[in-house]
């Protein structure tokens, strides 16, 4: 890692930026001026040993592009809204000023500035799929030529096997959840697998996670509140497949036989949102919401038809293996989902690695199980109702016991004469009576979260603790409509899970960045009119 590498950069951007703005018939455009900002803030110096590992130790031909200027440039092409390579690659060659902004040269008066083709984007990404840089060997086939092979595919076998390993998987355990908790706890010690994604992770964190918790931006780092969601991802590969059988010849248009797809791991999935099928992905993640700012910590991608309840588990067990490996002992103390999660394998993985759960309750089939004490029924949220026909007090919950610890209601605490008491408000009893009038606090009732942890989760629902938690799940539909909506991934411009997943990343990182110039605006002062000043004052600050 070369630091004076992104000193280097950011010295010359800031000279470039403070030329061109100086020349108020040539302005600096805005969306370029703060494009540049945000990309002033992100040193990409540690993730260069990873880029850099990726190409061969010598080149026997050209010289490749620098990777990190090659990371920095589609990081740009996002801040400018660009969906595609071909646009992006033609705005390069006809704006030299973006080519220095990428890193590709000193200044904009250099001339025939050398910028990659739509080839070498595709096949930087390509190498990232493919991870270091391995000597050609027979049979070795790369993970980027495999996704390119074309492969037959009969997705209605596909899911019929699928329901053949539930039904498997529900002969055994109560749920798939239930398996699916087991399999992540026998796992548990297994570092995550050297693929794409752990790759993508590592730069994360250390060209963004990292940064935002020195800034202070993820809260308290013994207790991180993390809120998770996932949305639909349509691909651009067609839904229908190439056929390769002769049944259309016979007159048979709808055959259920197998089909060439080019997007080999898309399948047909339901979009609650917006109550339509779709072809193509899923994908999830976990974001943080402090500050006004939603930034997300570990996305992760799967097949349309993968839902929540297991995508959840698993994105939560890589990002914990995630911040382990790169040396961070980092604790998680609550995860908010909404009712697409409730399922009781959730629950328990949470509880288990003393998490607690903050999840909306979908309105089943069931009933909550009665409490041990006196009470005889259950509110809807599964507080004990006592004789008189009054919701408990909530006086405790018992962590090791894993019980939640009702009293009278009429029976509270308070401090008289400088001594904590319990005051008796018979009057507001229906009763008119106390139930237990020798004891102090009593009736006690103890509901056990442990019978259905679903239903008796250690916050209870309904109150302003777990309403505050709940009102921070916004923050993630926030970051997936800002990636779907405003960086175009919603509007379906890849054909591969590779592609989608490595837009997510990088538009994961431009979303902290963002966060960090937004901060510095408030704490350094910004105008519009004159940005010159803030500009030196972040050249200031980088010195």
């Amino acid at each position: 890692m070369n630091s004076n590498l992104h000193e280097q950069y950011t010295d010359n951007i800031i000279d470039s930026l403070t030329r061109w703005l100086r020349r108020r018939s040539r302005a600096l455009k805005e969306q370029w001026l703060d494009a540049t900002l945000t990309l002033l803030n992100i040193d990409l110096e540690p993730a260069r040993e990873t880029l850099e590992a990726l190409y061969a130790p010598s080149h026997r031909g050209r010289p490749p592009y620098d990777p990190v200027c090659m990371f920095r440039s589609l990081l740009l092409m996002f801040l400018l809204g660009f969906d595609n390579f071909t646009s992006w690659v033609a705005e390069l060659k006809t704006h030299p000023r973006l080519a220095v902004i990428s890193g590709f040269a000193n200044n904009s008066y250099q001339k025939n500035i050398d910028t990659p083709s739509v080839g070498a984007y595709y096949l930087f990404i390509d190498r990232l799929e493919d991870g270091p840089y391995q000597k050609p060997k027979e049979g070795y086939i790369k993970p980027s030529q495999l996704r390119k092979i074309k492969q037959l595919r009969n997705l209605a076998s596909e899911k019929d096997q699928k329901q053949k390993d539930k039904q498997a998987a529900l002969e055994v355990y109560d749920s798939v959840t239930k398996k699916l908790k087991d399999d992540l706890q026998a796992n548990e010690d297994q570092p995550r697998a050297n693929d794409l994604q752990k790759r993508l992770e590592d730069i994360l964190i250390q060209c963004a996670i990292i940064p935002s918790a020195n800034r202070g931006l993820l809260g308290d780092l013994s207790g991180i509140t993390l809120a998770g969601d996932g949305a639909s991802l349509t691909t651009y590969a067609s839904p229908y497949g190439k056929p390769v059988c002769n049944c259309r010849e016979k007159g048979i248009y709808n055959c259920h036989c197998a089909r060439y797809y080019s997007d080999l791991t898309a399948n047909w999935g339901y979009d609650s949102y917006r109550e339509i099928y779709y072809f193509g992905h899923t994908y999830y993640q976990f974001v943080v919401s402090t500050q006004g700012h939603d930034l997300p910590l570990s996305p992760t991608i799967g097949p349309a038809s993968e839902t929540d309840f297991t995508l959840s588990p698993k994105n939560l067990d890589r990002l914990k293996k995630a911040l382990k490996e790169n040396g961070l002992e980092w604790k998680i103390k609550y995860a908010i989902h909404d009712a697409g999660h409730d399922a009781t394998g959730i629950y328990e993985y949470l509880l288990d690695n003393d998490i607690t759960p903050i999840i909306a309750l979908n309105n089943r089939s069931g009933t909550h199980p009665l409490p041990t004490g006196s009470a005889k029924m259950v509110n809807e949220n599964g507080i004990p109702i006592c004789p008189g026909g009054m919701l408990m007090r909530r006086l405790s919950f018992n962590k090791e016991k894993h019980r939640i610890i009702y009293t009278c209601p009429v029976k509270r605490p308070t401090h008289r004469d400088g001594k904590f008491v319990y005051v008796n408000h018979v009057d507001e009893c229906p009763l008119g009576t106390l139930c237990s009038p020798d004891t102090t606090m009593g009736p006690v009732v103890y509901v056990k979260t442990t019978d259905d942890p679903r239903l008796y989760p250690p916050i209870p629902r309904g109150t302003e603790a777990f309403d505050k938690l709940m009102n921070l799940r916004s923050g993630c539909e926030r970051s997936n409509s800002i990636k779907k909506e405003f960086y175009k991934l919603g509007h379906r411009p890849c054909r591969s899970a590779t592609h989608f997943l490595v837009r997510l990343y990088l538009v994961s990182i431009i979303e902290h960045a963002r966060a960090w110039v937004a901060e510095d605006k408030k704490r350094m002062g910004y105008s519009k009119e004159d940005p010159i000043p803030f500009i030196q004052a972040y050249q200031a600050k980088a010195a």
